[in-house]
């Protein structure tokens, strides 16, 4: 049996000695709104934004998926997503088709100028991401990808 001091019980809100700046979900979510914020700004100018910035990159490396997928992967909501997949189409950047396999889903895929819009917004999110980066091992990324994903994992356990 692993000792409670052991673990990481003085993240726990309940503790005597938790201070939110020791917290790894303070940092995430600062973290998350700051590269949000970045990448916006960057993007805003090519019309659009961080969210569709993620469904162009989904899209990308998934191919062809679902609302509900994508929804998924960006970790939104499916309205959101519909809503953004929707001015995306209107704008050529995607396509929209019912599935073959079951007529109510509906899939979305990538257009030509959807590709050609993302490797606009690859070069200019290049500057965050150097940026962020900055001073990391490439060992130290692949540690802090573990440890998140452990918690991710945790918290999707039974």
């Amino acid at each position: 049996m692993v000792d409670k001091d052991e673990l990481a019980s003085s993240f726990f809100p309940l503790s005597d000695d938790y201070r939110a700046q020791d917290f790894p979900f303070y940092w995430v979510a600062r973290l998350n709104a700051k590269y949000s914020a970045d990448v916006d700004t960057l993007l805003k100018p090519h019309g659009l934004s961080s969210s569709k910035w993620r469904v162009l990159m989904i899209l990308h490396e998934q191919g062809r998926l679902s609302m509900s997928d994508i929804a998924i992967h960006a970790v939104a909501k499916l309205s959101t997503i519909t809503k953004i997949v929707y001015k995306m189409q209107e704008a050529g950047l995607l396509k929209t088709a019912p599935s073959p396999q079951d007529g109510r889903v509906t899939e979305v895929e990538l257009t030509e100028g959807g590709e050609a819009k993302l490797a606009v917004a690859r070069e200019l999110t290049a500057q965050v991401v150097e940026k962020a980066f900055r001073g990391l091992r490439k060992d130290e990324v692949v540690y802090i990808n573990q440890c998140l994903s452990k918690m991710f994992r945790n918290l999707n356990a039974l």
